[in-house]
């Protein structure tokens, strides 16, 4: 009798088990197929393919640590800054599309603080106190025209760390045609002002580049001051490891273009050459000067010498010492200053 009662029990079990699977079907789903990122090698190393676009992405930036000194300051001064770069190019029927962002942050060591009572003297470490984050470019190109925030087109000089070519962020509509045989025109209209006026800045650029070097010339007009700056610089390689450079300015009055001469700006004229020598493939040393003449309001002549040192410590982690020499009219007595700098490249 009990044999007879499992037998039919274990019957009803599995029936009912065989009509719950018939009344719901267990269903795998079939895996979704992975789209793997792809490296895009058509604008050089470090793009790759945004996931189900045709677009080429790039992020870089870099990580930098400087400590500053002055003859004329009580002690060192800290700085540290950090940059992202997102850079987004694809191809279309009019040329390269292209996006690009530059962030900086930055941020510099700040003042003691008076506080009686401590056995220092009365002063208290006061920490980072000036710190800030800012979009240093912002830029859409299309095929030679590009538009929006960056260095104005003006802006270059020599390599070394005493030196000043004029010109700083502005925003711009430029135009960069590729002559052939390293030729290179472009023509900007800028803007540094806000809310003065319709009137833009023109800036032009004339280049040639070889294999001996390269020689570019500019031509700078700014119609809030009513003035205009030129300039040119060559570079020539003279051997594999040593390189000249040789700068020279004139500007009409004091403008938004105008070289300085450590934050005294406006000069009618400036005359400057560096050397720099490839001892090894990690180490280089530089050295040069600046002469600033005519000084727009004063009439004072200026000068500057400086000495870099470059050292790779390792792939994308460079060191920069710098040693510079002020002197002239308007300073009262001579004085040095420099920096050490450690920067992390990515």
């Amino acid at each position: 009798m009990k044999l007879k009662s499992l037998l039919i029990g274990s019957a009803a079990l599995a029936a009912a088990a065989t009509g719950a699977k018939a009344a719901d079907p267990i269903v795998v789903p079939e895996p979704e197929p992975m789209e793997y990122v792809r490296v895009c090698d058509v604008y050089g190393a470090g793009f790759f393919y945004i996931p189900g676009t045709e677009t080429c992405l790039k992020i870089g930036g870099m990580v930098r640590y400087q400590i500053d000194w002055h003859e004329n300051d009580d002690g060192w001064k800290k700085y540290a800054r950090g940059e992202l770069n997102i850079d987004a190019r694809s191809e279309t029927e009019y040329g390269t599309l292209g996006g690009f962002i530059k962030l900086r942050a930055s941020s510099a060591s700040g003042l003691p603080t008076p506080t009686p009572g401590l056995n220092d003297g009365g002063f208290l470490s006061n920490g980072i106190v000036s710190s800030g984050v800012n979009l240093q470019q912002a830029i859409i190109s299309l095929g030679g025209l590009s538009m929006g925030m960056s260095d104005t087109l003006y802006d270059a000089a020599l390599s070394g760390e005493f030196d000043s070519g004029g010109g700083d962020r502005v925003h711009f509509i430029r135009y960069d045609f590729a002559a052939g045989n390293g030729v290179t025109v472009s023509l900007a209209v800028e803007e540094a002002d806000s809310n003065y006026d319709y009137t833009p800045n023109v800036v032009g650029k004339l280049g040639v580049s070889q294999g001996w070097g390269s020689v570019d010339g500019w031509v700078a007009y700014d119609a809030t001051a009513e003035e205009w700056a030129a300039k040119a610089i060559a570079k020539i390689k003279a051997t594999q490891q040593l390189s000249l450079e040789l700068l020279g300015t004139y500007e009409s009055g004091h403008s938004f273009y105008s070289v300085s001469w450590d934050a005294i700006t406006g000069y009618e004229y400036s005359l400057g050459g560096y050397v720099k020598y490839a001892a090894t493939p990690k180490l280089s040393v530089g050295f040069g000067g600046q002469y600033f003449g005519d000084q727009h309001a004063s009439g004072n002549d200026d000068w500057a010498i400086g000495g870099v040192v470059d050292y790779a410590l390792v792939e994308n982690f460079n060191t920069k010492l710098a040693v510079n020499y002020f002197d002239g009219d308007s300073a009262s007595d001579g004085y040095f200053k420099g920096f050490i700098r450690f920067q992390r490249d990515f």
